[in-house]
């Protein structure tokens, strides 16, 4: 045996038993210095999933917004050149997949904006009705240029 280990002792029931010096287990502080690196760990994991929740949410949120952008694009590039204008009157909120949106669109046709007599700026901003700062951020605009019809050689 090495100088480490004590002389075995007589157990209950017949059986030797050899223990080392300094061999006794896990004290309470080694425990709870473990526990706490634990915790600190999985409360970090924890933070990455409620970031990643919100942030596909906020995905979702924009991609729907964006469907119903182009919708409503493609309603205003139907309209005749003269009927397009800026909305007198705050437009109704769309539903789109069960959450609604507000639609804001505006008509430029002044040069101070970038239109003009022969061609319109259009504006359409999107944004998902909602509580919070998160909001904000899933805004979606598209703007377009529309030109008149005009006359020409290869006009038909």
């Amino acid at each position: 045996m090495t100088a480490e280990m004590k002389t075995p002792q007589k157990q209950d029931q017949g059986s030797t038993k050899v223990t080392r010096q300094g061999e006794q287990g896990f004290t309470l502080l080694e425990v709870v210095i473990a526990l706490v690196i634990m915790l600190i760990v999985t409360l970090g994991a924890a933070a990455l999933f409620a970031y990643s929740i919100n942030y596909n949410s906020g995905a979702y949120d924009r991609t729907l917004a964006h469907a119903v952008a182009q919708k409503q694009m493609e309603y205003l590039s139907r309209s005749s050149f003269t009927d397009l204008v800026t909305p007198a009157q705050p437009e109704p909120t769309i539903t789109s997949a069960g959450r609604k949106y507000t639609v804001v669109t505006t008509v430029c046709s002044t040069s101070g904006c970038g239109g003009s007599a022969t061609l319109k700026k259009i504006t359409l901003r999107v944004t998902p009705q909602g509580a919070g700062a998160n909001w904000v951020r899933s805004s979606v605009v598209i703007e377009t240029l529309r030109a008149a019809r005009a006359t020409g050689p290869y006009y038909q």
